[in-house]
């Protein structure tokens, strides 16, 4: 698909990643991940088993986030591992792909979680936190260009999968789970053209930002009649008089 050549410029393996953070400083807590190996077109050829740590923070989850992923500070103190050994681990999961390899994820907030934890994590090796980093591929804003809701926000995760008629699996806000469905999310985009294409002319018509014959003319198009040069004259004179 030419549209995700340009984002993946050849590259055979994407590490979907998903991470959870304390409600305040927006340390991570934990790390969910999937490394994948792609074939040729783009396409998943192998899914790997996942990767998943609990990270203790130098500030507390907060109420909100532990109602929202279960993650409380005792659970920390008990299974979780400094930033520091888990970007190891993590490393070491991702093996010889670590620095030529995306890591997807679906928010572009990902970026500032794992800053803000290797900036309150001195002792953690910077050059590979920022690799991670420069390397993420926020995947909500790409699909965001082709599917919007009809007030032009992307959808949830969850959401996006139902457009799809993919089942959610596992529980949300488990980082493990969100990145699994992730992988989902991006073979469906890949396999299920026909839902992308009547998505992106919804998103089309929709989008006032247009001028307004070219927008007039697309949404006669989106319901289904044929339109030519000669229509584009006369909504381009409608609307000049």
């Amino acid at each position: 698909m030419k549209v995700l050549e340009k984002v993946l410029k050849d590259r055979k393996c994407l590490v979907f990643l998903d991470l959870e953070a304390t409600q305040f400083t927006h340390e991570v807590i934990e790390i969910g991940a999937y490394k994948t190996l792609l074939r040729d077109d783009g396409t998943i050829k192998k899914v790997f088993k996942p990767f998943k740590s609990y990270v203790k923070a130098k500030s507390k989850v907060g109420k909100y986030v532990t109602e929202l992923t279960g993650i409380t500070d005792a659970k920390l103190a008990k299974e979780g591992v400094a930033f520091r050994v888990a970007l190891q681990s993590f490393k070491k999961y991702v093996g010889k792909d670590f620095n030529k390899c995306l890591f997807v994820t679906f928010s572009d907030s990902d970026k500032n979680i794992f800053l803000a934890s290797s900036d309150n994590n001195l002792d953690a090796n910077r050059e590979d936190a920022l690799l991670v980093i420069h390397h993420m591929w926020d995947y909500c804003k790409f699909i965001h260009q082709f599917i919007q809701t009809e007030i032009g926000n992307p959808y949830s995760l969850v959401n996006y999968l139902k457009l799809f008629n993919v089942p959610f699996d596992g529980k949300a806000h488990d980082a493990a789970a969100d990145a699994y469905n992730l992988i989902k999310l991006y073979k469906a985009f890949y396999e299920k053209k026909d839902i992308v294409e009547k998505e992106y002319q919804l998103t089309i018509t929709r989008n006032n930002k247009m001028p307004a014959p070219i927008l007039k003319l697309m949404r006669r198009i989106a319901e289904g009649e044929t339109v030519s040069s000669e229509d584009l004259k006369k909504e381009i004179s409608e609307c000049l008089k």
